[in-house]
């Protein structure tokens, strides 16, 4: 007979992070006791759920996450079309891009994605038509953690760095190899 202790389902929290992760949430320093149990746990958890058929992926940026299979679904390609457009108008402005991005707080009222033809188009392309489209894609960032709402407002959390990294990339094949923000005159 295996003891208790030894046993993997005896790692802590197990049912709450695997269930967190199974939903497609990230998890980060701000989930607290899950994030920290998770990571000082992070041989026998990615073990345990390899067995099961899951593959724990730890960012370098300090977050954990379910590595999916396949194309990105309707609803995370509207949160990169969401975020891309994001990026994309404070690169436009001239602002620091990854300081605005994950150090900012944006309200809510004060988005681009439905300001102009272009961003709109995007938007429509993603399925997203409307102001209540728009606020369930910001639903979605929020419960698969990437960011913190308040009231009329939100804020980045670490995990947003997967689509601040994709974006950055998808930038740089640009024909002129070159960040909005990098643009001469």
């Amino acid at each position: 007979m295996i003891a208790l202790e030894s046993s993997p389902f005896a790692l802590p929290h197990l049912a709450e992070i695997f269930n967190e992760l199974r939903r497609g949430r990230h998890l980060c320093a701000e989930d607290g006791v899950l994030f920290y149990d998770l990571r000082d746990n992070i041989e026998a958890f990615a073990d345990l759920f390899r067995h099961l058929g899951f593959r724990l992926e730890a960012h370098s940026r300090d977050f954990f996450y379910f590595r999916g299979e396949g194309s990105l679904s309707d609803t995370s390609s509207r949160m990169a079309v969401f975020f891309f457009i994001l990026l994309e108008s404070l690169a436009g402005r001239g602002e620091a891009v990854e300081e605005g991005m994950m150090g900012g707080t944006f309200t809510i009222a004060d988005l681009p994605h439905l300001t102009s033809d272009r961003y709109r188009t995007y938007m429509h392309e993603a399925g997203v038509d409307d102001e209540e489209g728009l606020l369930n894609v910001i639903r979605n960032l929020e419960r698969f953690g990437f960011l913190q709402r308040r009231e009329g407002s939100f804020r980045f959390r670490a995990p947003a760095y997967r689509f601040f990294d994709l974006c950055v990339e998808i930038l740089k094949t640009e024909p002129s190899g070159k960040l909005p923000e990098e643009e001469g005159p």
